[in-house]
């Protein structure tokens, strides 16, 4: 849930667009490398990890909600799953830095365009919420998968539970956009870009926390009309 979406910092269309000077030699008969292809399958592969495994993650809490517990075992699948993300956002990290050293040296102009700056932006974010989630909401999450999500635990923590997992989700896929719309290249500002992040993440923020108190409400119901034995 960490590692968003550096995808972020150009499309891979555009990257192979321009040719850079720089490359690695390798033995022959194999022709240099790119520097460029090397940063682009970093990018992807991180992105992979990133993406996948936070999509992972979430189809997994959003199944927690509905059943009302999870097999004890998952609880070691969500620990490694999260390991992957954080993998793969370093990796979108390294990879985009080189693209940033990249831009910088061979199209400085690139670095004017107010997408580039609004990823970096969601990406921030990514890596500040991935520390939060791995730091208080993991722990707190996985006391006892056999009972129904956040059970027993306060209110507050709860919100902050599910507003981590909105960013977490909404980034990534909002990083991800990012990434392969190319249409908004010095298209639309980075204000505009940021207001469409945030409602997102404010809106599923609220759709996870209405559904969470829902989902307590009807389970709590049960119990309360039992008769006493």
């Amino acid at each position: 849930m960490i590692f968003g979406g550096l995808l972020a910092l150009s499309s891979s269309g555009h990257l192979f667009a321009d040719t850079l000077a720089l490359s690695i030699p390798l033995p022959d008969p194999l022709p240099p490398l790119n520097v460029l292809t090397l940063l682009v399958g970093l990018h992807l592969l991180g992105m992979c990890f990133g993406l996948g495994g936070a999509t992972m993650l979430d189809l997994w809490i959003f199944r927690w909600l509905r059943r009302g517990s999870l097999p004890v075992e998952i609880g070691r699948t969500f620990h490694f799953i999260s390991d992957a993300v954080t993998t793969g956002l370093c990796l979108l990290w390294l990879s985009g830095l080189g693209f940033l050293a990249l831009y910088a040296m061979e199209s400085p102009d690139k670095l004017e365009n107010p997408k580039l700056w609004a990823k970096i932006l969601v990406v921030i974010a990514l890596t500040i919420n991935g520390i939060i989630i791995h730091a208080f909401v993991l722990p707190e999450a996985l006391r006892d998968l056999s009972r129904p999500l956040l059970f027993g635990v306060a209110r507050s923590r709860a919100a902050l539970f599910l507003a981590s997992g909105a960013v977490s989700g909404v980034s990534w896929y909002t990083a991800f956009a990012f990434g392969i719309f190319r249409e908004l290249n010095n298209r639309v500002t980075f204000s505009v870009l940021v207001m469409m992040w945030l409602t997102l993440i404010l809106a599923a923020s609220l759709t996870a926390m209405l559904l969470w108190l829902n989902l307590a409400a009807g389970a709590r119901k049960p119990s309360a009309l039992s008769p006493p034995t």
